[in-house]
Order: C-alpha cells, then sequence, then structure tokens
C-alpha cells in the first residue's frame, strides 16, 4: 500500500507522524510519500521539498509568498499523480490540502481523505457543500465535528486528539521539574510565542520585558521559553542575554508544559496542550492589523483558543491585538499565579476525558474501506 501525505506546518507534522505510526501497526509495509516535517522525517517520510516553504500564518502573509505557494502545490501534485497512491491524506492545512484534493478528484480516482476537519464552526461555513465533491472522508479531532458534518451528508469518523493519549490525565509537575532539573522551590511559567518565525516577533518583545520585570521585583519566578528547532532565536538572542531567570528549551513542548506551573500561550494547538498537562494559562494572539481587520469579520466563534472553542465558555483569559503589552501581561500573570485556579484545572480535565479514543484501529479500517 502506498499513502501520499500532506503536512504543511508542525502542529501538522505532529499529527501525522502520530498518523504513520497508527498506520503501520496494523500494515508495516506501507509507502509513506509527500510532505511533512523533521517528526514525518524520522518515521520514513522522504518529503518532495521543506515543508517551512508552505508554513505561512495569517490571511495576508501567505500573500507575500503566493507564486511559491501555489508552484509548490502544483509540483507536489503531479508527483502524487505520478506515484499513483493508494490515498491521500491531507492533515491539517486547509487552504493547503484542500487544493490538492480537489485536483485529484478531477485528474485521478486516488482516495482523498482529510485529516482535522477544517474550521466550519468558526468560520467560513459555506465551505462545507463542496467538501463532499473532492473528499471520501474526514478524520475528526472532535466529537461535534461529525455530527456536523453527518448533517451535510458527509463520510467522517471521530479519532480522538493525538495529544490527549499521550498526556497523562493526571500531571506529576514535580516528576517533570526534575525531569527538566528545575529547581523545586521556584515557581515556572512556560512561554510560548507561537511555532513561526511571524508569530514569535509580534510576541516576544513584550515576553521578555515581562521577564525582565519578574527578574528585578520577584527573582522566585523562573521562566522557560518553548521554541522549535526552527524557530531563529537572531531577533531577541540580544536580549536575552542578561535574563538569567529565563532558559530556553527545544521541542521539548509537553514536558515544558508538564513542568509549569503557570504558561503564557500564543493561540494555537499549544494552548490545547497546556489544557491537557493541566497547566493555568491565559492566551496571547498579535498579528498584522489587516490579517485581524478580516479575521474579526469572517470568525463566528467569539473564542480563539481551543480550550475556550472547545468547552464553548471562557475558561481561560484571551488577550487580542492592543492588549497584548507589557503592563497587561504582568497584571494577568500576577493574577493567575495568586489564584487557586482549581476551576480552570477540573474543566481542563473534563476537555482531556471527552478527547480521548482507544479505537487502535480508527485510522486503517476507515482507509481500508475506502
Amino acid at each position: 500500500m502506498k499513502i501520499a501525505i500532506s503536512a504543511g506546518e508542525e502542529s501538522g507534522d505532529i499529527l501525522g507522524s502520530d498518523l504513520i505510526d497508527s498506520l503501520r501497526d496494523y500494515k508495516n509495509d506501507i509507502e509513506f510519500i509527500g510532505l511533512g516535517g523533521e517528526k514525518m522525517k524520522e518515521k520514513g517520510l522522504k518529503p518532495l521539498f521543506p515543508f517551512e516553504e508552505i508554513s505561512k500564518m495569517g490571511l495576508i502573509e501567505p500573500l507575500f509568498s503566493l507564486k511559491n505557494l501555489l508552484r509548490r502545490r502544483k509540483q507536489l501534485i503531479d508527483y502524487i499523480i505520478d506515484e499513483q497512491p493508494d490515498v491521500f491524506i491531507g492533515v491539517d492545512s486547509p487552504s493547503f490540502n484542500l487544493g490538492i484534493s480537489k485536483r485529484l478528484k478531477l485528474k485521478t480516482k486516488i482516495k482523498t481523505i482529510q485529516y482535522v476537519c477544517p474550521q466550519i464552526w468558526a468560520w467560513r461555513k459555506k465551505r462545507i457543500r463542496k467538501f463532499s465533491n473532492y473528499l471520501d472522508h474526514i478524520f475528526c479531532l472532535y466529537k461535534f465535528e461529525t455530527k456536523i458534518l453527518k448533517n451535510h451528508n458527509l463520510e467522517s469518523s471521530f479519532v480522538g486528539h493525538p495529544l490527549a493519549k499521550k498526556i497523562e490525565l493526571e500531571i506529576n509537575k514535580e516528576k517533570y521539574k526534575d525531569h527538566l532539573n528545575l529547581d523545586r522551590s521556584k515557581t515556572h511559567v512556560a512561554l510560548l510565542p507561537g511555532s513561526r518565525d511571524s508569530e514569535i516577533k509580534k510576541h516576544i518583545d513584550d515576553l521578555l520585558s515581562m521577564v525582565s520585570h519578574y527578574k528585578n521585583h520577584n527573582p522566585k519566578i523562573k521562566f522557560i521559553l518553548a521554541l522549535t528547532k526552527n524557530s531563529r532565536k537572531y531577533c531577541f538572542e540580544e536580549k536575552m542575554k542578561e535574563l538569567d531567570n529565563l532558559s530556553i528549551f527545544y521541542d521539548d513542548t509537553k514536558n515544558v508544559l508538564s513542568a509549569s506551573d503557570f504558561s503564557i500561550i500564543a493561540s494555537g494547538t499549544a494552548t490545547l496542550e497546556a489544557a491537557l498537562c493541566k497547566t493555568p494559562m491565559f492566551v496571547i494572539y498579535k498579528t498584522n492589523f489587516l490579517s485581524y481587520f478580516i479575521l474579526s469579520r469572517l470568525i463566528y466563534s467569539k473564542f480563539i483558543s481551543l480550550p475556550n472553542i472547545l468547552s464553548e465558555k471562557k475558561i481561560v483569559k484571551e488577550l487580542l491585538q492592543s492588549q497584548v503589552n507589557f503592563n497587561n501581561l504582568v497584571y494577568e500573570l500576577d493574577i493567575l499565579m495568586n489564584e487557586d485556579n482549581k476551576e480552570m484545572k477540573l474543566n481542563f480535565e473534563n476537555l482531556h476525558r471527552s478527547l480521548i479514543n482507544d479505537n487502535q484501529s480508527k485510522f486503517f479500517s476507515v482507509i481500508e474501506s475506502i
């Protein structure tokens, strides 16, 4: 069996890596081709080109690289058509991957699956009407998505979120502190400014100003900056030299969040990971003005963070755009550190349980059936 797979960002690379593992549990001679990052490469995928080339954030930012994005997508489509796999699986990145599925349906008989349902419940709901034209199946991370898709006669299945299975329901913070060689007597705050350079640049100055403030006013608080290996730190490296209350960990988000007492996180999958690690948090999000202006008029949800969206209520604080500044960061962190956060943690546990699916054949059985 040959499967083409396409993941165009860090979170997709993680999902794709787990997907490859799950499928090989049932058939270990599957050949995987297509596009992915370091984690998928470690599982044997040989990417056609570096996926960083298509990892663009926001509505406006991708436009600056549109010519290259379209060129690379056509290159990937042509490659998949030449290879004639049994199935194509697009992992998240719907703006990129749904275009591939459309083209494959027009030109081939290759079956197409989207892993991670496009967020039709948050924005651009009308897209759902067209999915049946070019998708044979959708793997959903959240149960409620399958109900929406069923109402539109779309084949889908709830597969659960792989992070929910990987992370323990009960987190032993002290164990993880020891694992990272952290001082148990200190309070540790995880900082996750995003996985893309554009996100990091928007958030890092205010975060480092806050770190500097606590260095002078509360030395018992230590900060951990969690980044990916692909993150470039040149834009703030100089500012970090004098911050002895800040340490950096690369590609170790789960351990960092599990060891941390509190966290400040840029909106994205990491907010869900922090919730699963039962780490009290508040969420930040800052992008360029035009992207935010357009998004704010397209999105149906009143929340931007996954814990709030999935819980359908506000369980974590969200700071947007100009609200993300030094004064607010200090103010919100002080509040977070002075509360018991019991209700927040209980909501995190309930969310965790709702995302678990222990059906080990969930992926392979669907692929075999189509």
